[in-house]
């Protein structure tokens, strides 16, 4: 108070002007109509355009992608075949979009063509046992009306969180058994819970809920078979077995739930607290034929590294978190398996930032789980390459998640990290928590994951320069956008339906307006089809080694 009666009339005129110019800024701010209208016209572009026209009868059904210009779908060419694709696994952001979209504008029209996809889908996209016709392996031709992909009866769901609310709004019954399903039939030993990457979609089971459990196992074990456990597999389970606590109110899927995320805390090596990317290894083991020559006791549960290390540390942990949300939320007995699921994930993170990141170069080092740096120099070439084991550089999914954690904790650590981060994405200076900043706000940043990053700081902190940043990570984004409505990313000239962009947009302005709790929270999700293409390809259309390929290397680019 002293200080403020000492300012001269001239300097308390000049604090006066900038306090109205920042206040008109701050009602600027409140403007999200410019991204509103961005994805409205992605929308309104997928329903006119995006919707199943091409076999017998016409389905309230989405294809996968569409070309910008003519708005053709992209056919995948297989065994002399043409697929129009329906993946409904990757097109769960669209969905989630369609929703908010309602949400926020209050226009029906959107809701109500999630709704009648997401309830066809359920009816007539179901496998014999209760799953869908969906995911890495499987999708749904839309010229044939069957079933198509890498084998007809594989399921696989890799960090796929998929839309349940809205499956369990139009269709409880269905989406109960599919969420069931998915833990009945990619969990194969239930004591030890050891599950497969893979599930048949056609062998009736049941989730074994009542099986007994044994608590104290060591972590990593020897799988029995074939399968791979992998990390990505866990948000997938996890995902399914929250919404079966929160819709459904069911504490047998919560205890099996919180038991599996245990399985990752006991996974870790007591020396380090650092975790691999498996539960259960394989005698015959991938990691082992590319650097055992070098790391004798190395295998694929012991390693952190390639698509293990970002599987187990910059995506789990943000679904951990997410699914600790919603159960807080829901409340009740829900409510502590949350705040752990949370806790959990806080340390796991704490531990990476100290073990694995070299402040040098700004990457993250692969390593055993003991600590030790792997010779990545020296691997064998085979399903791995050298560069598979190379140093990691952070990206917008790793700030998302530790920048949620800046929210949920207080950790220093956290914000060390999103600093770190954030100034190798050309976003300048976050500063400290309670600091000051100096944010790029000329950035050419254009991430959609960025944007959720952002949009967390700004809870976390209350801060508006951190809206001010993030309304041009989204003008940048906008930039994407062509003439028909797509997003296609440079260099591409088909656009997905299911594109987590403007989803992202849509969250930017919902935010803007105050009016988040209208959308569906921000999800980590997955988009991906993974099978032989039979005709033409480029280099970089093809996967290294793999007569399959991906389709986002055909048709979408990244991410």
């Amino acid at each position: 108070m002293h200080g403020i009666l000492r300012v001269a009339n001239s300097v308390a005129f000049t604090a006066i002007s900038i306090c109205l110019a920042a206040a008109s800024a701050a009602a600027a701010d409140h403007s999200g109509e410019p991204f509103v209208s961005a994805v409205r016209a992605f929308a309104d572009t997928v329903l006119t355009h995006g919707r199943d026209c091409y076999g017998p009868q016409k389905t309230p059904l989405f294809v996968d992608g569409l070309e910008v210009e003519s708005l053709e779908p992209a056919r995948w060419q297989n065994s002399g075949q043409t697929w129009v694709l329906s993946n409904f696994a990757s097109q769960q952001p669209l969905f989630r979009l369609l929703d908010g979209l309602t949400g926020l504008t209050g226009e029906s029209r959107y809701r109500q063509a999630a709704e009648e996809a997401a309830r066809y889908a359920l009816k007539h996209l179901r496998t014999p046992n209760g799953l869908l016709y969906w995911g890495g392996h499987l999708a749904w031709d839309l010229e044939t009306e069957k079933p198509v992909g890498q084998g007809a009866d594989t399921h696989e769901l890799k960090t796929h969180q998929p839309y349940f609310e809205l499956m369990w709004r139009v269709d409880p019954q269905a989406a109960g058994k599919l969420m069931e399903t998915i833990w009945a039939g990619h969990v194969l030993d239930w004591a030890r819970l050891d599950y497969n990457r893979h599930a048949n979609a056609k062998k009736s089971v049941r989730p074994r809920w009542n099986a007994a459990f044994q608590e104290n196992i060591e972590v990593p074990f020897p799988a029995e078979g074939g399968h791979l456990s992998f990390a990505n597999v866990t948000p997938p389970l996890l995902r399914a077995g929250t919404m079966l606590a929160v819709l459904g109110d069911d504490g047998e899927a919560l205890t099996w739930t919180r038991r599996l995320l245990y399985r990752w805390q006991q996974g870790k090596d007591p020396r380090t607290g650092l975790c691999g990317g498996q539960l259960s290894y394989r005698a015959e083991d991938r990691a082992r034929d590319a650097l055992g020559h070098v790391h004798p006791a190395i295998n694929e549960a012991k390693i952190v590294a390639s698509y293990h290390q970002t599987s187990r540390y910059h995506h789990l942990p943000l679904a951990q978190m997410q699914a600790g949300e919603a159960l807080i939320a829901a409340g009740g007995e829900r409510a502590e398996p949350g705040r752990e699921f949370i806790r959990w994930a806080l340390v796991d993170l704490t531990i990476y930032a100290r073990r694995s990141y070299d402040p040098a170069s700004g990457t993250f080092l692969a390593l055993m789980t003991d600590g030790t740096p792997l010779r990545w120099q020296e691997a064998k070439t085979g399903y791995y390459v050298p560069e598979s084991f190379a140093p990691l550089a952070p990206d917008g999914a790793l700030l998302w998640t530790y920048a949620t954690a800046c929210r949920l904790g207080d950790e220093e650590v956290h914000w060390r990290m999103a600093r770190a981060i954030a100034k190798s994405l050309d976003l300048g200076d976050i500063g400290e928590r309670n600091g000051a900043r100096a944010l790029r706000h000329e950035t050419d940043q254009a991430g959609w994951h960025v944007i959720y990053a952002l949009l967390e700081l700004h809870r976390a902190t209350g801060d508006r320069q951190f809206l001010q940043l993030v309304r041009r990570v989204g003008e940048n984004v906008t930039k994407l956008q062509t003439p028909s409505g797509l997003f296609p990313r440079p260099g591409r000239t088909y656009a997905r339906t299911g594109d987590e962009v403007p989803l992202a947009l849509l969250h930017l302005a919902a935010v803007l307006a105050g009016k988040s709790s209208v959308l569906p929270p921000a999800t980590l999700d997955s988009r991906f089809f993974h099978c032989e293409y039979h005709g033409p390809l480029a280099p970089d259309q093809q996967k290294r080694a793999d007569k399959r390929t991906y389709d986002h290397l055909v048709y979408y680019g990244g991410p």
